[in-house]
């Protein structure tokens, strides 16, 4: 399998680092044909320099890098369509994280979908995201969570965590991001790839970690919370594990 994962950033080299490094072990040896392309909307150059110095010694897989004005995570997301080489397509935020074997478990279940449903079918999968709240609010929790047993019937109201999702390439480029959309320009991507997918395409098993607070919770409503930091996270919580119970 050739597997692009496009990381997104803008003047946070230090999350960058981290989420540079969660990438080969979430591989965990797995036969993939690995690349890495960071997509750098910063006004400086902390981001950049480090992917030069990773790049020189690192020994891991190949890393990429490209500038663009920063004109929102969409419009760089799909600017990464056309420039990456993989057969297979993840979007990270930097901050956010996988988990050990977390892209080897999404690999393995991509190879067994696209073996029963065919290249049409296999469009996407997409497994758990560990959902870590700022410290000192709430404890972190699973999305989706372990109590949902209708997935459709959980899309009603929820969505998966993008940075769960691994797309083929060619329903990617085919569905690019609805810029104008935004901050929301991804959910329907998701479903749509679900829809075309199937209940199949979902592996209940953690493969990564989002970080509220992050890089996409500087863009959108997330934003609007920021005087209360321990508000959002803790209905958030509670909406999750209520609506679950109820699918």
């Amino acid at each position: 399998m050739k597997l692009s994962v496009v990381v997104l950033c803008r003047d946070n080299p230090a999350q960058l680092r981290e989420t540079l490094a969660s990438v080969p072990r979430a591989v965990a040896g797995r036969s993939v044909q690995l690349e890495v392309l960071v997509v750098d909307g910063s006004l400086g150059r902390e981001c950049e320099r480090l992917v030069e110095h990773l790049a020189l010694g690192s020994g891991g897989p190949p890393v990429r890098w490209c500038r663009l004005p920063p004109r929102g995570v969409y419009d760089a997301m799909n600017h990464a369509l056309d420039m990456v080489r993989g057969d297979w397509l993840a979007f990270m935020n930097a901050g956010d994280v996988y988990e050990d074997d977390g892209l080897a478990l999404l690999c393995a279940h991509a190879e067994q979908l696209l073996a029963t449903n065919g290249r049409e079918g296999a469009v996407a999968v997409f497994g758990q995201a560990w959902v870590d709240p700022p410290p000192g609010t709430t404890p972190p929790w699973l999305t989706p969570d372990p109590a949902m047993v209708h997935l459709n019937r959980w899309l009603r109201s929820m969505v998966p965590c993008h940075q769960a999702f691994l797309f083929s390439i060619d329903f990617a480029r085919c569905h690019p991001y609805p810029v104008a959309g935004a901050p929301l320009a991804d959910r329907e991507v998701m479903r749509r790839a679900v829809r075309l997918a199937g209940p199949s395409c979902y592996l209940p098993r953690p493969v990564c970690r989002f970080r509220l607070g992050g890089l996409s919770s500087r863009n959108g409503w997330k934003r609007w919370f920021s005087p209360w930091p321990g508000l959002l996270p803790r209905l958030m919580r509670r909406r999750a594990s209520w609506w679950a119970r109820c699918c």
